[in-house]
């Protein structure tokens, strides 16, 4: 099995709903049977953009991520993969900062105005 996108894709599928054959696997997602997922296992075919985007949503990922890396994974020259690759890179730091920055802020709102229960708490101590 080549490892790529597709691959990895499938195989969180699998994972997320518990699925044991990868004939179940393709029966699940949408124009898929399991001469493409096999095909899809070696490296020789890629998920559709449309199956990869059902997979984002049915496993609560993010689709623009999925679609980047999908993008990158068809590419026919090292150049354009790379340029992906760096682009899937860019994007999940984006997000990854962008995780901080709610977080960070919920805590500043939280610090400013406590919850009802820790003002209570505070005011019984």
């Amino acid at each position: 099995m080549k490892l790529n996108e597709s691959n990895k894709l499938t195989d969180l599928f699998k994972l997320n709903f518990s699925i044991g054959s990868e004939k179940e696997t393709a029966e699940r997602v949408p124009n898929l049977n399991k001469q493409n997922l096999h095909a899809i296992r070696k490296g020789e075919r890629h998920l559709t953009e449309e199956q990869a985007l059902w997979i984002a949503e049915q496993c609560q990922i993010d689709a623009a991520h999925v679609l980047v890396e999908l993008a990158a994974e068809k590419s026919k020259s090292a150049a354009a993969q790379a340029v992906w690759s760096e682009l899937a890179k860019k994007l999940k730091a984006a997000a990854s900062a962008a995780i901080v920055v709610v977080i960070l802020m919920v805590s500043a709102v939280s610090a400013i105005n406590p919850p009802l229960r820790l003002k209570r708490i505070a005011h019984n101590v």
